[in-house]
């Protein structure tokens, strides 16, 4: 299997390969964003340590090839938040299923924005996420309705 690392402007979305990013910027942000869209995330695989600044989350990303659709987990580490905000849904509902519908930076905050008007904030300075494939991917037949 083949790994690549990108900082910016990663398009691959070949299940034979996988992903490692490094995002520090607008740029990268916009890319981790299209890459994500769509992806599935159950609340009870997102976690925030105050602490460390970290804020982490595993999601099942999506894509369809000529054939049918895919699925592959990919975990996602965003560094340096200094702080948290939830709006419409609870962390204490963990086996529910929220759909990733972007990822946006401003100046002091990351927004993590999700289907039925439930969003994350993450309070930062910079954007610096990291993200990587988890093992292999699977076929779907389910597609995002939108």
């Amino acid at each position: 299997m083949s790994s690549k690392t990108m900082s910016s402007k990663a398009t691959s979305s070949d299940k034979s390969s996988s992903l490692k990013l490094a995002i520090k910027d607008q740029d990268d942000l916009l890319v981790l964003s299209s890459l994500l869209q769509d992806a599935t995330v159950l609340i009870g695989d997102m976690g925030y340590d105050p602490d460390g600044g970290q804020f982490m989350m595993v999601a099942a990303r999506y894509w369809h090839d000529d054939q049918m659709g895919h699925r592959r987990l990919m975990g996602i580490n965003f560094d340096q938040i200094k702080g948290l905000k939830r709006k419409g849904f609870s962390p204490n509902d963990r086996d529910d299923v929220l759909n990733l519908l972007a990822i946006q930076a401003e100046d002091d905050h990351i927004d993590v924005i999700f289907a039925g008007a439930a969003m994350l904030r993450l309070e930062c300075d910079a954007i610096r996420v990291y993200a990587a494939d988890l093992g292999e991917g699977w076929s779907t037949g389910f597609e995002p309705k939108h």
